[in-house]
């Protein structure tokens, strides 16, 4: 069985040993709206804050060297080597960032400075992220609610991560305590075509075609990817097929369009979560419940989004996004079977201007207005023995949720060295939930917030040091609505309200002499009714008081022309303040789900003939998966290691790699299920997994 499962990385190992010889290319990241970016190629692995970095993710586009918040740029040759299965790839040595793979395929749970922690329980268990917004080429994945469906994300097409570990609420409103944006380069000077296949153990294969189209100062990137995951643990295959274009069309000077097309569709099927005892015994099985009910999900979504950015005169710019996102939704969960139909629309209008006051004095202004509304009709049916959709329709539903908000902000600048900005945003959030079985069980519920920030920050040379004092909000997503069993029957929990928060944080990042770069910050997040899971979220309680207090750093160091070193380190202290539930107190807990120490490192070296060997260490502390800390997640250490090649001849180059992750095939948990039911707490990480693959690129 190893040796068959093993096959697909053998024999992109050997594609690349005996690939002929040539000079290691590299290519400079560019953004979505072709600013060159001179940052890392590649083959750079490191986390670079560089002068020249533009970035889209905190809203309008700007330098990286001065925005006053905790933002990472991620390369492509960060994750090039690698599966790329997950964010996981992409994300895991992100200062403040926490990555978990629940089952080894695309399905993870994302956490930044706490924000997300919750994950999904029960509820539409996979892909699921809550609390973080998700963006692609800048058009919103997540949904109005808040929850985010990674169906639609993938890595095969992102030539750069943008990560803002700050709250962006002022920017984005709802459940946007950090912000992952994945970018398309669209700025390459002529036309290519590259072919990928990746292999690995448990039934691994990724393949991905991409083409990018150069017409006069217009750019295309079209990507079809189908990958299939056989599974290490019982019930934890999954497959997907996705389609991706991205068209960029200088229509006139200073006007840009935008056109961007998703389709895709996908099953996966998951094992849930152990026991201890079950853990111990064989951390390859699966919930029983989960096998003998086949919970599984399949999706298939399409997006089709129009941006259009307009140069109204020097220093005035006007950003517009449309978009529509039609879904069709199956799952087995919770012994039933559900079909959800949905649409999901919006846009937004966002403008920026600057002003010279006089040499030493500018402004910056921006302002924007956000919509978007997603509704749609679910059914239950009971499922058969074989966890099918059986005949018996038991609810008959419709959910929807419409998101409207702005934001203003206002920056100062002088001496080109000091800078302060104030921003607000006003949110309305609005639920409908209509029972076509029971209508005493409709139930509207409204959300407004008002939410600030404000910002000062110093830029010398390299080096800015900033401080910022912002709030935060989140509200409940629409699965996590319904109430406890004492409370009487309603579609709408009314005990539930939205999350608030507000954060204090002093950061900075630059270079050193030597090729050291830093990246460093000090949060303190003070939160009132946290959303929390209980009973495997089947429903949700809010703790009355938490507090989140953090330093995080990233480094990176050049010391020779052929090695780079690069760690990250994030300790923080999370605890509930005040939290009553039922009769129990847990006032000093710690927050379930958040370790106080996550750490990684990593040496890549450069080698003769195009060659490159890296190895990576991601050490987790010890943290609860339970209010009560009585469920006790244990520290684990992973290592890991990636040969890597790059060669050219004419018109064609090759890329190929070999890796391995867990080397020490150690046994740890990867995930908990917080607050999970019967005791089940613990998703195993996978044992020691080797894959490899091939690029072909021809230019």
């Amino acid at each position: 069985m190893a040796t068959d499962r093993t096959a697909g990385a053998v024999l992109a190992g050997m594609m690349l040993l005996f690939a002929p010889p040539a000079r290691a290319q590299t290519h400079a990241m560019r953004d979505t709206n072709a600013a060159v970016l001179r940052g890392a190629s590649p083959g750079d692995t490191a986390v670079v804050p560089l002068p020249e970095v533009v970035v889209v993710g905190t809203r309008v586009p700007e330098s990286l060297r001065t925005i006053p918040a905790a933002l990472t740029v991620v390369s492509r040759g960060r994750f090039e080597n690698s599966r790329n299965i997950s964010l996981a790839d992409a994300l895991v040595g992100v200062p403040g960032v926490l990555v978990q793979s629940r089952a080894g395929s695309q399905d993870v749970r994302l956490t930044i400075r706490g924000f997300g922690a919750r994950g999904s329980g029960d509820r539409s268990n996979v892909a699921n992220v809550r609390g973080i917004r998700v963006l692609t080429d800048g058009v919103p994945v997540t949904e109005p609610d808040g929850r985010t469906s990674l169906d639609l994300v993938d890595l095969g097409l992102a030539d750069r991560v943008e990560v803002s570990r700050s709250n962006a609420s002022a920017l984005y409103g709802n459940a946007s305590g950090g912000v992952v944006n994945l970018s398309t380069d669209l700025a390459f000077p002529r036309g290519y075509s590259e072919t990928r296949a990746i292999a690995g153990e448990f039934g691994y294969h990724r393949e991905q075609t991409v083409a990018g189209f150069a017409l006069g100062r217009s750019r295309a990137v079209l990507s079809l990817v189908n990958s299939t995951f056989g599974g290490w643990r019982r019930h934890s295959e999954g497959s997907r097929s996705l389609a991706q274009l991205r068209l960029a069309a200088e229509l006139s000077q200073g006007t840009r369009l935008g056109v961007l097309l998703d389709a895709v569709t996908d099953i996966s099927r998951f094992p849930g979560a152990l026991t201890g005892a079950e853990l111990a015994a064989d951390p390859a099985q699966a919930n029983p419940t989960y096998v003998t009910r086949d919970e599984r999900r399949r999706d298939r979504q399409g997006r089709v989004a129009l941006t259009l950015d307009k140069s109204l005169a020097p220093a005035h710019d006007l950003a517009l996004v449309g978009f529509v996102e039609p879904k069709y939704l199956q799952r087995s969960e919770r012994g039933s079977f559900r079909d959800f139909t949905r649409y999901h629309t919006g846009g937004s209008a966002t403008y920026r201007g600057a002003l010279t006051l006089d040499p030493d004095l500018s402004t910056v202004v921006s302002a924007g207005l956000d919509e978007a509304f997603q509704d749609g009709a679910i059914l239950f049916y009971n499922l058969t023995p074989e966890g099918d959709r059986g005949t018996t329709l038991r609810a008959d539903k419709r959910e929807a949720a419409n998101s409207a908000g702005g934001f203003a902000q206002a920056e100062l600048r002088w001496h080109e060295a000091w800078s302060a900005r104030l921003a607000a945003r006003y949110d309305i959030l609005w639920y409908i939930a209509e029972d076509y079985v029971t209508p005493a069980l409709d139930a509207e519920k409204r959300f407004e917030r008002w939410t600030p920030k404000a910002a000062v920050s110093y830029t010398a040379g390299a080096h800015t040091v900033y401080a910022a004092l912002g709030g935060g909000v989140e509200a409940p997503a629409f699965n996590e609505i319904d109430p406890p069993p004492a409370l009487p029957p309603t579609a709408i929990n009314p005990l539930l309200d939205a999350t608030r928060s507000s954060t204090y944080e002093l950061g900075g990042r630059g270079a050193l002499a030597g090729g050291l770069r830093y990246d460093a910050a000090l949060y303190w997040i003070d939160v009132r009714d946290d959303i929390v899971p209980w009973n495997g979220g089947s429903f949700f309680f809010t703790a009355g008081k938490s507090r989140r207090r953090g330093a995080e750093a990233g480094l990176t160091w050049s010391p020779l022309r052929d090695l780079t070193l690069n760690g990250a380190l994030t300790v923080s202290d999370n605890e509930y303040v005040h939290y009553v539930r039922d009769d129990s107190l847990f006032d000093g807990k710690e927050i379930a789900g958040l370790p106080g120490m996550v750490a990684n490192g990593g040496a890549r070296v450069a080698l003769p003939m195009g060659f490159s060997l890296e190895g990576t260490v991601e050490s987790v502390g010890r943290y609860f998966a339970d209010d009560g800390n009585g469920a006790r997640v244990p520290p684990h250490t992973v290592l890991g290691a990636t040969l890597g090649c790059q060669r050219s001849f004419r018109s064609i180059t090759l890329r190929g790699f070999v890796a391995g992750q867990n080397l020490a095939d150690d046994e740890y948990v990867a995930c908990a299920f917080i607050n999970g039911t019967g005791g089940r707490f613990y998703e195993p990480g996978m044992p020691r997994t080797l894959s490899g693959g091939v690029t072909v690129r021809w230019q």
